[in-house]
């Protein structure tokens, strides 16, 4: 057997070892994308207060949840939901458009990763009724964000209103990563 025969028993065998949940770790994903939320726009918030109100983050359900596989599955509802509420309603003109493109990418980019890592868990399509209920409450909650676009007319302040809430969203995530990684 040449070396270059034994390279993918290698790669496998490495596959299994800790290395491959590497794959799986998105916090510098999640850390650029808190980045942008921060960058893309530059107005100021102090108008927008009066259109202030609780979206209802259902933190509770989420920490809730102890297992790797209820991670995977509630990540992967969390940035589904805000690539549905990014590349599906209009954004403010005013936000750095470049900005919003690289978010929707990065958010692609992650979605992908935890796909793959859904190949690896075996048990990923066996969810939880833990993990099945805070999707639910995660549905709920961007239902409750694009309604409030709705009824606000998708203008400027309900945006940054949303993106301030999104930003939020995002550091639980990462909170959330790290306790699995750590």
């Amino acid at each position: 057997m040449t070396s270059w025969s034994l390279l993918p028993v290698a790669l496998v065998l490495l596959c299994s070892s800790s290395l491959c949940s590497l794959v799986c770790d998105l916090t510098q994903g999640l850390q650029e994308d808190f980045s942008l939320l921060n960058q893309m726009s530059t107005f100021s918030l102090v108008p927008c207060l009066k259109d202030r109100t609780n979206f209802n983050f259902p933190k509770e359900a989420m920490e809730g949840s102890q297992l790797q596989e209820d991670a995977t599955v509630i990540l992967h509802e969390m940035l589904q939901q805000i690539f549905t509420l990014f590349s599906q309603n209009a954004v403010p003109a005013t936000w750095n458009q470049i900005q919003v493109t690289q978010l929707l990418s990065g958010l692609n980019q992650q979605l992908e990763q935890l796909e793959n890592c859904r190949r690896q868990d075996v048990e990923w399509e066996e969810a939880s009724l833990g993990s099945e209920n805070t999707r639910l409450a995660l549905k709920s909650y961007f239902q409750g964000i694009n309604q409030y676009l709705q009824r606000k007319g998708y203008k400027h302040c309900a945006w940054e209103i949303v993106r301030v809430d999104i930003r939020r969203a995002f550091l639980f995530m990462s909170k959330f990563t790290r306790k699995f990684r750590d």
